[in-house]
């Protein structure tokens, strides 16, 4: 493993230690319910989750066992191709389609932060990261993204991605109309921005590292933060960790908790509430040497919540006082979000995008 900062182990078995997480875990029923004052209660325990952290681990949220199992397994069939098969979803240009298969080491997405003006020397890597990936974009034609490709097999893979995809959205909604209660604003605030949403689905395998020759320099997945809204993450496995500390990093592990998902802010969140909120940085480890065995081949499915293409995102009013003024200019979310994906796929130039935002 090459280590990116301090370690601190918390949990890395099936919610063994949580209570130590710095990562804490709710109950989000109350959110389908009519119950204004419960619903108000939990948007109050995700909100101070977004403060302190960015992360927290939802359980009790709706989705049903069967839609993710089924997304798991065609998921786990995919991945277990022939590499020739699987490399017929790529895609010829990121540019135009951002989605299909990616092979081991084709993404390092800690260069995703260049974006956003930082450079980090101790988390820049020649090889890639250690994971290959399939990702689907929205089915809505209004959305303004290029028609889904999805590979004819494994058999039941398109249909389990679409039931998957659209209940993990169901999800991401609600939670935004927390996130709104948390932010003193009205259920339905973000509504406007979300009716031809760009929201994408991706699979990471993580191929089991026993008898692997991992490059020096190479991690699973490299240190970074998301990009939108928010993450809905299913994981099998452990190695994930968060650091709130971007410049000097302290990990810590997220607890694995058996039907929950992890859920985490995107930069765009963190500029809409002019950095109330946290995009917290996190990664993905290689096994420690005597762990190579146990923990093994690691999979997890992530839905990238995104708004429209073309929502203009500036600060949230009740998060700018004089004592706290607006940080960012206004931005467009799809060209944001395109930026960091070139970025991470080193097909972007960062420091153009940012002499023309220092320009606007």
């Amino acid at each position: 493993m090459a280590p990116e900062g301090r370690s601190r182990s918390r949990s890395r078995s099936r919610g063994r230690g949580a209570e130590a997480s710095i990562v804490p875990i709710i109950d989000i029923s109350a959110l389908a319910s009519e119950d204004a004052a419960a619903r108000l209660e939990v948007a109050r325990k995700i909100g101070k989750a977004c403060e302190d952290i960015g992360f927290f681990i939802v359980v009790n949220h709706g989705i049903p066992k069967a839609v993710v199992d089924e997304a798991w397994q065609r998921t786990l069939d995919f991945f277990d191709l022939p590499l020739e098969e699987k490399l017929a979803q790529k895609t010829d240009d990121e540019a135009k389609y951002p989605y299909g298969y990616s092979a081991l080491g084709g993404e390092i997405l800690s260069r995703g932060k260049q974006v956003d003006g930082v450079e980090d020397s101790k988390s820049a890597v020649a090889a890639g990261d250690m994971k290959e990936m399939m990702q689907m974009g929205p089915k809505d034609p209004a959305s303004g993204m290029p028609d889904r490709r999805m590979p004819s097999q494994p058999a039941g893979f398109s249909e389990a991605w679409d039931s998957y995809y659209e209940h993990a959205n169901g999800l991401a909604r609600k939670l935004l109309r927390a996130a709104a209660q948390a932010l003193e604003l009205e259920e339905d605030f973000f509504e406007s921005k979300l009716d031809r949403h760009i929201s994408a689905l991706r699979a990471n395998n993580y191929p089991d590292q026993k008898g692997m020759t991992v490059p020096a320099g190479s991690i699973r997945c490299s240190a970074h933060t998301d990009y939108g809204t928010v993450t809905i993450l299913k994981s099998g496995g452990p190695g994930l960790q968060v650091s709130k500390d971007k410049a000097n990093p302290v990990w810590h592990d997220v607890p694995f908790v058996e039907d929950g998902f992890v859920i985490n802010l995107g930069d765009l969140m963190r500029r809409w509430t002019n950095d109330r909120w946290s995009s917290t940085l996190h990664r993905v480890i290689n096994p420690p040497v005597d762990k190579v065995a146990s923990w093994g081949r690691r999979m997890a499915i992530a839905f990238f919540h995104n708004l429209n293409k073309d929502a203009v995102v500036e600060a949230i009013p009740s998060c700018v006082t004089p004592e706290s003024p607006a940080l960012y200019d206004p931005i467009v979310a799809g060209d944001f979000l395109m930026l960091k994906h070139l970025a991470s796929n080193g097909k972007a130039d960062p420091d153009a995008h940012l002499r023309q935002r220092a320009g606007a």
